[in-house]
Parts: C-alpha cells; sequence; structure tokens
C-alpha cells in the first residue's frame, strides 16, 4: 500500500481526505487520520469512498452517521452499512477520499498538500533536486521531503525558500539556505 496517495489529475478523480487507522470498538467504527482541515469534512451525512490508492473508488461511497473527534488528527467514524468489527478491520490501511469537487479553494499563495506532492523542484540557478514525495507538518512550518539522485533533502516551506509554485505546470523553483544540504 502506498504512503500517500495519489496525485489526481481531473475533477473526475478523488482526493484523499483520511486513511483507516484499524477498528474501534465492537460496533463497525474506524479509527482514522484526518489528513484534511476543510471544517465538517467526517461530519454525519457526508459520504466518503474507500480506495486503496487514494484515487480510485472500491466500490460506492459509505455515509457517516456518527463522528467523535479523538484527538486533532484521529476521529472516529461510524458508517451506515459498516456494523461489525471484522468489517471494520478489513478497511485498515485504505483511504478514505471525497471527489476533487468537493474539494474548496485554496486561498491566493495556498496549496492544499494533494497539488504540491509530484511536483519536480529545482533551485533559482536551474538545478534539478528531484520530486516532492512527502510534507512533514512540524508545527512551526511544513517541510517538504524532495527525493532526488543524493538522496532526499529537507527543504523548509519558507517564502524566503520557496519562490515558485507551478502546479500546472508540475514544478517548483526553491533557492535553497547556505549549508541546507
Amino acid at each position: 500500500m502506498p504512503d500517500s496517495p495519489s496525485r489526481p489529475g481531473s475533477s473526475d478523480e478523488l482526493i484523499a481526505v483520511g486513511r483507516v487507522l484499524g477498528p474501534h470498538g465492537r460496533h463497525g467504527a474506524v479509527k482514522i487520520k484526518a489528513i484534511s482541515d476543510v471544517a465538517g469534512r467526517f461530519d454525519p451525512g457526508n459520504r466518503l469512498s474507500l480506495s486503496k490508492d487514494g484515487a480510485t473508488p472500491q466500490g460506492p461511497a459509505h455515509e457517516i452517521t456518527e463522528s467523535q473527534h479523538a484527538s486533532n488528527e484521529e476521529v472516529i467514524l461510524y458508517f451506515d452499512d459498516i456494523r461489525r468489527r471484522d468489517m471494520a478491520q478489513g478497511l485498515t490501511g485504505l483511504w478514505l477520499c471525497v471527489p476533487v469537487s468537493e474539494v474548496p479553494d485554496a486561498g491566493e499563495g495556498e496549496y492544499f498538500h494533494y497539488q504540491l506532492i509530484g511536483l519536480k523542484v529545482r533551485t533559482t540557478d536551474g538545478e534539478e533536486l528531484g520530486e516532492l514525495t512527502e510534507i512533514l507538518e512540524t508545527g512551526s512550518n511544513d517541510v517538504y521531503v524532495v527525493a532526488g539522485q543524493d538522496g532526499d533533502l529537507l527543504v523548509p516551506a519558507l517564502s524566503k525558500v520557496v519562490m515558485e509554485v507551478d502546479v500546472e505546470n508540475g514544478h517548483m523553483v526553491v533557492d535553497l539556505p547556505e549549508g541546507l544540504r
């Protein structure tokens, strides 16, 4: 199973908003790690699709009947059609997704993580560094993991470092601080 969901290519595709960590209790609830901060995303009445790759649905969407926040990132969800622990256990590791059309627009100069994963990263001098493969949330600022020929490079997501983000053309330009490599 992939460590991060696939990057969407059209508005018909899905966006991962969480990942099933495992069953919770005996009545079919699942504990999930939320990767969406959209208010109300996991409220009762909303529908989520399950996916192995974070982009392709595995059957019909499931309606949330109850949700409880376990922590800032973890939520307990009950679905209308999952009633037993063994059913919930079978969902472990799957992505919870919504259609791209349900993702709100990011603000000016802001991007969702799914838009950045997969971007080719190069320096202001034109040196190809690799591909942005992961985003670490550190609390103070995100850190972009760029996988290149010489291994992973950790790039702070700061305006003085990230000079350009071009989601449409699939690249990011960075001005690496002295000593970062």
